[in-house]
């Protein structure tokens, strides 16, 4: 999948409030900064649905998460166009259990890197015979 935002002040407010975080960090900003930034792991779960799971429930079907992992390259101001691209990297079976792993990689308008999202789902249904997208 591809999504596309920009993030807001309101989006970080919301997020916060829903994660019950009070960081003057993410609620004032911070210097060197200008802007507030985004808490790292925001960007990526505002996508989750776009990049990951509607392809995985309307695919695949039902599913758990395995592991998931983050790279962050580079803070997310207010104000940030965010690109991300989303896409199956492998499927496996081990011990019997079949796995599909997913990476999505966000950007900016210049196409610098910003985050990393890298997942694997354990698949719970039976469509496994999935072909890379």
């Amino acid at each position: 999948g591809r999504a596309d935002l920009v993030v807001t002040d309101a989006m970080i407010d919301e997020y916060l409030a829903a994660m019950e975080l009070d960081l003057p960090c993410f609620t004032v900003g911070a210097p060197p900064y200008d802007a507030r930034i985004a808490p790292p792991d925001m960007v990526p779960k505002l996508c989750m649905n776009v990049l990951f799971q509607d392809y995985l429930h309307r695919d695949i079907g039902a599913n758990i998460r395995a592991k998931q992992a983050f790279t962050f390259y580079a803070p997310i101001p207010v104000g940030t166009a965010v690109h991300a691209v989303g896409h199956l990297v492998e499927k496996y079976e081990r011990r019997g259990r079949r796995f599909v792993t997913f990476e999505a990689l966000f950007t900016d308008a210049a196409g610098h890197k910003l985050a990393l999202d890298r997942r694997t789902q354990l698949v719970l249904g039976e469509n496994f015979n999935i072909e890379k997208k």
